[in-house]
């Protein structure tokens, strides 16, 4: 029997997001050390493009969002903070969790 290739294991710090009708493109990037020419803009390199159906996202997401919220609850007791900053700049709240 032939063995299975082996899977590579990324860690990523940064992602983007690209929808429509048809399909949903998660690029996870990981910054790297060099300046960016943008003041303010970290530099990235990308690591793993993920495609799937809107559908596999959504469920996807809903998996996540559950398993997080029970994550936090059975071993940290608090939700997860985030800075404001961070939120406010993806034009998040705390109310979207």
């Amino acid at each position: 029997m032939a063995e299975a290739p082996e899977v590579p294991d990324v860690y990523c710090d940064q992602f983007s997001l690209a929808q429509s009708p048809y399909g949903v493109t998660m690029t996870f990037a990981l910054s790297t050390s060099t300046p960016s020419a943008v003041p303010g803009q970290v530099e990235s390199r990308p690591q793993v493009v993920v495609r799937m159906s809107p559908e596999h996202a959504k469920v996807m997401t809903m998996v996540m969002r559950r398993n997080l919220k029970q994550y936090e609850l059975e071993h940290l007791g608090d939700p997860i903070r985030l800075p404001a900053k961070l939120l406010q700049q993806m034009g998040l709240a705390d109310a979207d969790w």
